[in-house]
């Protein structure tokens, strides 16, 4: 459970590669959620990395999704507006973020280094520079004592994903499903 000063903040991105930098985020879809309810919503789409190349794999595997290809691809905006707006949104929520992903290493490898590059800060990070993250998995696996590989979205039974929407690759329709998610686990 969070201080009353703190805020989950859910976020799913979809990018073109596996390292930012080296590859670009696409988009960014992130929810501002209680334990109870989700209370603020963010989703941008993002053009790539001056620089950036495109990694084979995930482009091949993006070739399987086109409708959720040609979303992310559509109406993106420069990097330093959609982040410049994305802590403009932390902000007006009032609380301190802590960033929660399905799986926080991917999803926040991405987030903090647009941040830095584009913002000059991580709203996510201590005075010390220490990170404010959930592993939203790992959090699964210890609070309902699963084995860890059980705690993977396709695999969580259904009192844990009732009121989820489908995982389309959408990164705002995936974050409201992760958030659905949190609240689930928090109110089990």
């Amino acid at each position: 459970m969070l201080n009353n000063d703190q805020i989950y903040i859910v976020v799913d991105i979809e990018t073109d590669g596996p390292v930012p930098g080296l590859y670009s985020m696409l988009s960014i879809g992130a929810v501002a959620t209680t334990a109870n309810e989700e209370l603020s919503s963010f989703y941008r789409k993002v053009l790539r990395v001056e620089g950036a190349t495109q990694h084979f794999p995930t482009m091949k595997w993006w070739k399987t999704q086109p409708e959720a290809w040609e979303e992310v691809t559509s109406e993106a905006q420069p990097a330093e507006v959609v982040i410049k707006d994305f802590c403009s949104w932390l902000d007006s929520i009032g609380k301190i973020p802590v960033f929660v992903a399905h799986p926080v290493g991917f999803d926040y490898a991405f987030v903090s280094w647009y941040l830095w590059k584009f913002a000059n800060k991580n709203p996510f990070t201590t005075t010390t520079g220490a990170s404010k993250t959930l592993d939203l998995p790992s959090f699964i696996s210890g609070r309902l004592k699963l084995d860890l590989n059980m705690s993977e979205r396709k695999k969580l039974s259904s009192p844990l994903t009732t009121g989820m929407p489908d995982h389309s690759h959408k990164a705002i329709d995936d974050a409201r499903g992760f958030g659905v998610i949190l609240r689930n686990v928090l109110n089990s």
